[in-house]
C-alpha cells in the first residue's frame, strides 16, 4: 500500500510539473498573441477621420471643376487599393459638390471624392497637416461599393492639401 501511495504521489507530482510547464507555454503564447494584436493594423473604424481639402495655389485642383471649391471637407470612410499599388481613400463630403467636366456643359453632382497621398514619404493618415494629396471626383457612384479603385469611375481633378479636422 505504501508503494502504491508513493507511486501515486510521484505520478501526481510529475503531472503537476507537466501542467505547470504547459501553463507556462500557454502564457507565453498568450503574450505573443497580445504583441501580435498590438502590431496588427488598425481596424477600418479606426481609419475614419475628418479632413478639409484646400486648393494649392498655382496647381490644378477642384476649383477647375467646381465653383467655391477652394476648401471642402468630409469624412474618410473607406480605403481603396489602387491598381498601381497606391492607397487611396473615399471621402464622403459634408456638402454635395456641383462640378462640371471641363469639356461638358451640364452641371453634375457628387457626394464623394477620392484622395491619396501625393508623396510616398508623406502619406494621408490621421493627424494630417497640409498633406499634399491627389484628388479625384467620383463620377460613378458604384465606386463607393468597390474595394479597389477603378480610375474609369473618377475624374482626376488635381492636387490639394489635406488637414485633419475634429468634428
Amino acid at each position: 500500500m505504501k508503494k502504491m501511495l508513493l507511486a501515486l504521489s510521484l505520478f501526481l507530482s510529475l503531472l503537476g510539473c507537466q501542467n505547470k510547464a504547459e501553463n507556462q507555454i500557454n502564457e507565453e503564447k498568450a503574450t505573443e498573441t497580445k504583441e501580435e494584436i498590438n502590431m496588427a493594423p488598425a481596424s477600418n473604424e479606426d481609419e475614419f477621420f475628418y479632413i478639409k481639402l484646400n486648393t494649392i495655389y498655382g496647381e490644378n485642383g477642384l476649383e477647375d471643376y467646381a465653383k467655391n471649391a477652394s476648401e471642402v471637407s468630409g469624412k474618410i470612410i473607406k480605403q481603396l487599393n489602387g491598381p498601381d499599388g497606391s492607397e487611396y481613400y473615399l471621402l464622403k463630403l459634408h456638402l454635395t459638390l456641383e462640378y462640371r467636366e471641363l469639356d461638358k456643359k451640364p452641371l453634375l453632382k457628387t457626394d464623394y471624392l477620392i484622395v491619396g497621398g501625393r508623396f510616398q514619404e508623406q502619406p494621408l493618415k490621421p493627424g494630417a497637416n497640409k498633406t499634399v494629396v491627389n484628388v479625384a471626383i467620383v463620377k460613378d457612384q458604384t465606386l463607393i461599393n468597390d474595394s479597389e479603385l477603378d480610375f474609369k469611375k473618377a475624374i482626376f481633378a488635381g492636387y490639394g492639401e489635406a488637414t485633419e479636422i475634429k468634428i
